[in-house]
């Protein structure tokens, strides 16, 4: 952000020297002092009354041709709805423009969605642009820290990617903390010691089940080998292409000519040195990861079934794999303060007999600015926090039919 300086009352010290000379001269001599400008006071552009604005709507993704014409003003009612509890909460914005737009979600191969039909995923998203001034006008800040979203049926940016694989292609992922309540609802974060922004997550569901499951030790050891076997195809791959290169190089060193044969053999013996060279390091990259497959799959048979099933708790989980001090154990990995519980996405969770459209559950998600000159914005969360309607977000999730 701008830091504006306020001109200093004092005026510059030439002009009392121009006054000085002009006195002497017998010239009348008037110096104007430079003033604060009180055009824009800052207090007044921070309670600067403004409207909602609407700024349209987007799709993303490449699965439209699923959404038909009778699910979009479906999909648009339910967004309008959602919109409706950010500006029940904050009716009238006081030194920001209020920006609200909708979203359709629909690449199933972006996130996580593996189920054909599946409940569609949509976002309504409010972005507060804050007042300033600028050459003694009020303006709006061209870009923001500080938004508002619901997002129906998907958790967008609810926990953080661990960078692994699951056996069908699912992400998993480090579970949120939990860093308070609101109304009864937890609150989780994916970043809580970040100072000046906050992130903040709350799960509007049907009942205490969430839309993730617990990823066990067992699928993450074997997750790890996957990883460790994959790694060691890609190796041995990479060696046949550079054998292949070395033979392509010795026909051309062959074809070409040179100023003496002993120049011709010291470019072949140049390129087979440095193709030895990376086969050596190669190899020996190849025994430690099969010397660690080995060792988790000791680890794995080491352990009782409920040790198995337990949820992994990971912080550094390359160091578990590759057997790193001080990191190559469950307990290791568990004992790092920033370590967290592994999850993934529950695909089971929801239900097929609902409408593709319908609410099955909510994730609201916060993103503010809380410095000190973040005036507006912060009076904007004190009073969203403290008036958001959360049960009645919950009534708009939609049941199936009972049997």
């Amino acid at each position: 952000m701008l830091k504006r300086i306020a001109a200093k009352p004092a005026a510059p010290a030439f002009l009392y020297l121009v006054a000085c000379v002009g006195l002497l001269a017998g010239y009348p001599v008037s110096v104007a002092l430079a003033q604060p400008d009180m055009s824009c006071p800052e207090a007044t552009v921070q309670q600067r009354p403004t409207q909602w604005i609407r700024r349209g709507s987007s799709w993303v993704g490449s699965d439209l041709q699923n959404i038909t014409r009778a699910m979009q003003p479906q999909i648009a009612a339910r967004q309008d709805k959602l919109l409706s509890f950010i500006r029940q909460a904050y009716p009238e914005p006081r030194g920001l423009e209020a920006r609200q737009g909708t979203s359709i979600n629909t690449d199933h191969h972006s996130l996580y969605e593996k189920r054909p039909n599946g409940p569609l995923r949509y976002t309504v998203r409010v972005m507060f642009h804050h007042y300033w001034c600028f050459r003694g006008k009020p303006e709006v800040s061209g870009e923001t820290g500080t938004r508002i979203e619901m997002h129906a049926n998907f958790l967008y940016k609810f926990m953080r990617e661990v960078g692994y694989q699951l056996p069908n292609g699912q992400e998993i992922y480090y579970m949120p903390k939990q860093v308070g309540t609101l109304k009864g609802y937890p609150v989780y974060s994916t970043h809580p010691d970040d100072r000046d922004r906050k992130r903040e997550s709350i799960l509007i569901l049907p009942d205490q089940r969430l839309p993730v499951r617990a990823v066990s030790r067992e699928e993450v050891v074997r997750l790890f080998q996957a990883t460790l076997r994959n790694m060691l195809a890609e190796n041995e791959e990479t060696t046949k292409v550079l054998e292949a290169s070395l033979k392509e190089s010795e026909a051309y060193a062959a074809r070409i000519e040179f100023k003496t044969e002993a120049e011709r053999q010291k470019y072949i013996n140049g390129n087979r040195q440095s193709v030895e060279r990376g086969r050596q390091k190669r190899e020996a990259s190849a025994r430690e990861w099969r010397e660690n497959i080995d060792r988790l799959e000791t680890m794995l048979t080491a352990m009782t079934p409920a040790e198995r099933s337990t949820q992994a708790v990971l912080g550094e989980p390359y160091g578990l794999m590759m057997n790193q001090r001080g990191q190559g154990t469950f307990a290791e990995q568990a004992a790092f303060p920033y370590s967290r519980p592994v999850v993934t996405h529950d695909l089971a969770y929801g239900s097929s007999k609902l409408p593709r459209p319908a609410v099955q559950f909510i994730h609201l998600q916060m993103t503010y600015e809380t410095a000190p000159d973040m005036v507006a914005k912060r009076a904007m969360m004190s009073q969203f926090l403290e008036k958001v309607d959360l049960d009645g977000l919950r009534g708009m999730l939609e049941l199936p039919p009972t049997p």
